[in-house]
């Protein structure tokens, strides 16, 4: 228990989301009276009030990640995803690593952005600004009542337990204090850009400057959640080891869906700034993202679908987790339907860019093929056909073909002075060799050996030999050695371990991974049978290049918003 002192603090995290709720709602209904009546007085109030409702969602987190800090077990919270030997980083992390936590810095991330928007586009239009403001409230609000009434993190628990269960072992990776909050902070984003280009439809702004305004927050968004499903996929392959980066699981897809339609996005914004065209469509590409965003939430905080990764599941919040989609999705759609319909379309006569109205189907084929081969076994099951699982094979096999042509269009369609997309192109290149090579040129072995003996794979002499045991603050493990040789040169020592976390009862093998830039040894050493250990031993080829080409493509688009903005 933390200190009487701050034994309050917990409630105090709770008035203030019910604080950061009333005000989001103020702010919608005053920004409804607003947009029709129009003060210019009263819209600078409702700007500081969206500033206040970020101080108040910051000061909940800080305050929840307190509790984590104290190891205050008496929120449920806490005691479900810490323990007192749980070291400090992983204890902050620990904040966003369950549901109701990581929907708080989702909504905190929200308010943040939208705190942005009111601070930077202060020469915008003030309507254009306003009606903004009102839909990224109303998302919020209906976000912030969610989190009150069915996910509240404060929530209290008696008689409180003398420790707590402990992180979940999988999560226990340096990746997780960076991976949640990208991934949050990159869908907070898309919501911006989704609600700037639904009150441009509403407030008749040109197609060119509301194209210019929100290129540069849709690229950042895009590029945060890029580089969070980087690191997730290295996450992945550091740690299941199974030895592979992308296993076409729900919650990849959840991530992945959103990140298709938005570089859709960003490809039809590109038209619209040039051409003045498909404003219509990328507003909908925009609100799309959103909505599948919620959909991936909805699908994998609530267990309908399966997941390797599922660490926060509650079948109990299947129907308000239901009903918030369709209160928001509902609302989305309807707020795009009545827009577009007003909308007038003034093309500057340039016709669209055949390459980018290539890559923008590319990318929305992509969208539709993975979000079916994601959602079909749950309708297969509500169908009462019985249960079936789509893998990878069939996202390989449907997904070649896709990936080829956006190469080709690639290749076809970049312009020599635009430096930003050869570089963005060039990343998309070389993660696609690496995805190649990694998927055609990987060797592996699977045997049972005893300590001093050696397996030979490609050309290479794995040799395992004991280690020690170690303890460490949650989990004990036994960390072995395994020397790798070509002849007579060493050319790399792996230490993979076998971990046994106390707490959760749990059994974890942490893979040893070296890498000269090309190659890859990966070993597992998993159960023990006598003195013999099952082991698998990999060489891979080009791995490294499939995360190098996705920082390399974010890098493009980043340094791409930045050009503009400085033109």
């Amino acid at each position: 228990m933390p200190d009487v002192t701050f034994a309050w603090l917990p409630e105090v995290g709770y008035f203030c989301l019910l604080l950061a709720l009333f005000t989001s709602l103020a702010v919608v209904v005053s920004g409804v009276r607003l947009f029709i009546f129009g003060q210019r007085r009263a819209a600078t109030m409702l700007h500081h009030a969206s500033r206040f409702i970020a101080f108040l969602l910051t000061l909940a987190w800080v305050l929840l990640t307190l509790a984590f800090v104290q190891d205050d077990f008496s929120l449920f919270y806490v005691a479900q995803h810490s323990n007192r030997g749980l070291s400090l980083p992983y204890k902050l992390a620990a904040a966003w690593g369950g549901h109701e936590g990581s929907l708080l810095f989702w909504s905190l991330g929200l308010a943040l952005w939208q705190a942005v928007v009111v601070w930077c586009w202060r020469g915008a239009n003030r309507r254009l600004r306003l009606l903004t403001v009102l839909f990224i409230a109303l998302a919020q609000a209906g976000l912030v009542l969610f989190i009150v009434t069915t996910s509240d993190p404060f929530l209290r628990q008696f008689p409180v337990p003398a420790d707590g269960r402990d992180l979940n072992p999988m999560l226990q990776h340096p990746a997780l204090l960076l991976h949640p909050p990208l991934l949050y902070l990159g869908y907070a984003g898309a919501g911006v850009c989704c609600a700037l280009l639904l009150a441009g439809l509403f407030c008749q702004t040109p197609a060119q400057a509301l194209a210019r305004r929100c290129q540069r927050s849709l690229a950042l968004s895009w590029a945060l959640l890029s580089a969070g499903i980087i690191l997730g996929s290295w996450w992945a392959y550091s740690e299941l080891g199974w030895g592979g980066w992308w296993f076409w699981d729900p919650v990849e897809n959840a991530a992945l869906l959103p990140w298709l339609t938005g570089a859709a996005c960003l490809h039809a914004l590109q038209v619209m700034r040039r051409s003045g065209h498909l404003v219509r469509t990328t507003t909908l590409l925009a609100t799309v993202s959103v909505l599948l965003t919620l959909l991936g939430t909805l699908v994998v905080r609530s267990g309908v679908l399966q997941s390797v990764h599922a660490f926060a599941l509650d079948e109990a919040r299947a129907l308000p987790l239901f009903t918030l989609f369709i209160v928001l999705s509902g609302a989305m759609l309807l707020a795009f339907a009545s827009g577009a319909r007003g909308y007038r379309v003034l093309p500057t006569g340039e016709l669209p860019s055949l390459w980018l109205m290539g890559g923008l189907g590319v990318f929305c084929a992509s969208a539709i093929v993975v979000l079916v081969g994601t959602m079909f076994p749950m309708v297969w099951s509500l169908a009462g056909e019985g249960r079936i699982s789509v893998g990878a094979p069939y996202f390989n096999r449907v997904m070649l073909p896709f990936g080829l042509l956006a190469v080709v269009l690639m290749l076809a369609g970049s312009r020599k002075k635009n430096l930003p997309m050869w570089l963005a192109h060039a990343g998309v290149l070389l993660c696609s060799l690496g995805i190649v090579s990694a998927g055609w040129l990987k060797s592996e072995v699977s045997v049972a050996l005893v300590a001093g003996e050696s397996v030979m794979l490609d050309g290479y002499r794995f040799t395992l030999q004991d280690g020690e045991f170690i303890a460490a603050g949650n989990y004990t493990a036994q960390r072995l050695s395994v020397n790798i040789q070509r002849g007579d040169k060493v050319l790399a020592r792996l230490h993979p371990e076998r971990r046994f976390y106390t707490v959760r009862n749990q059994r974890m093998y942490e893979p040893g991974i070296a890498t000269d830039g090309w190659h890859d040894w990966y070993v597992l050493v998993a159960e023990k049978q006598g003195e013999h250990y099952a082991a698998r031993f990999m060489v891979q080829r080009g791995v490294r290049f499939i995360w190098g080409g996705g920082v390399l493509m974010l890098s493009g688009v980043l340094a791409g918003a930045w050009c503009r903005r400085r033109k």
